[in-house]
């Protein structure tokens, strides 16, 4: 990314500086997750609060909510781990997902019948 990108995000200088490598800037996926997983907790505290959530499903939930964001940042980074031309943090983040809606749908399910 450019420094006016980082700059654009009001972050601070320390922060913007450790994004400085070698001679390119990168994204402080760092930060992007850890909002991510801040507006995420706020969102479980909430869900948790409502009746029609049963045993289970909150699990699900954040499941659902960090392999989402895991997903996408992941696709930022630069130092990821690779299996052949797929960054194996992305493929956990999709199997996640996918766990999180089948416990969902599960929990639901047999909540109802």
């Amino acid at each position: 990314v450019s420094l006016e990108f980082l700059q654009n995000l009001h972050l601070p200088d320390f922060i913007i500086d450790g994004m400085h490598i070698g001679s390119s800037y990168y994204h402080p996926t760092f930060l992007y997750e850890s909002i991510w997983n801040l507006i995420g907790f706020i969102v479980l505290m909430i869900a948790r609060k409502l009746r029609y959530i049963h045993i289970g499903q909150l699990t699900s939930i954040y499941m659902i909510w960090y392999g989402i964001g895991r997903f996408f940042i992941e696709g930022l980074r630069t130092d990821s781990l690779m299996l052949g031309s797929f960054k194996m943090a992305q493929i956990v983040s999709i199997i996640m997902v996918l766990l999180g809606i089948s416990l969902f749908i599960y929990m639901f399910l047999d909540i109802h019948l």
